[in-house]
């Protein structure tokens, strides 16, 4: 079956978060979560260089939103419930459908850091990966600096897989940075699933 012909949810849910496609009209929403958080996520990310406008966010989703319909990537906007706000992003990037193969990327709002809140979106998004999507593997990467990252990956018992040197520039600097990698396969999530059924 080609991609584009699989009906996939457009949201899930984890305890504390929805967790669903940006859609038409959210990027105000959008906007302003970044716009607050855009200083701490410049050195990780080549879209956080600069403050950019409501249009511009706005353009943006609805792109993601085509790129979802045509399933060519799937942003995921964390909404935690208790609050109907916009905390954070994430999605199944890079995706490959022949493996089925993706890649989990992830950001929090300032303020919402060090509460727990990316863990259980990765555990939830992995679930979602293996379990609706039937991926093969799902991995994690990031700056060999960006320590919290990591944390998330290990904690959500991804696996180390190695370090790429000199393998991207750093988007504000352009210096040559490292990046680690951490991955699951679909053996390694049977052996562990009730970590992400909690």
């Amino acid at each position: 079956m080609q991609p584009i012909l699989l009906d996939i949810p457009e949201q899930f849910e984890s305890e504390k978060l929805l967790i669903r496609v940006p859609r038409p009209g959210d990027g105000a929403i959008l906007q302003e979560a970044y716009l607050e958080s855009y200083p701490r996520l410049k050195p990780w990310f080549p879209w956080a260089q600069n403050e950019s406008s409501v249009e511009e966010r706005e353009i943006f989703v609805r792109e993601q939103y085509a790129r979802f319909i045509k399933k060519e990537d799937m942003m995921l906007f964390l909404i935690l419930k208790n609050e109907n706000k916009l905390i954070g992003c994430s999605g199944l990037h890079s995706q490959k459908w022949d493996v089925p193969s993706f890649e989990i990327g992830y950001w929090v709002r300032t303020g919402y850091e060090g509460k727990g809140y990316i863990l259980e979106a990765v555990n939830a998004i992995t679930k979602f990966g293996f379990e609706i999507l039937k991926a093969n593997r799902i991995f994690i990467r990031c700056d060999i600096e960006n320590i919290r990252s990591q944390s998330v990956a290990k904690r959500a018992g991804y696996m180390y897989e190695g370090t790429f040197r000199n393998f991207e520039r750093r988007h504000h600097t352009g210096e040559l940075t490292d990046m680690t990698y951490f991955a699951l396969t679909s053996d390694d999530y049977e052996k562990m699933k009730s970590l992400f059924n909690k």
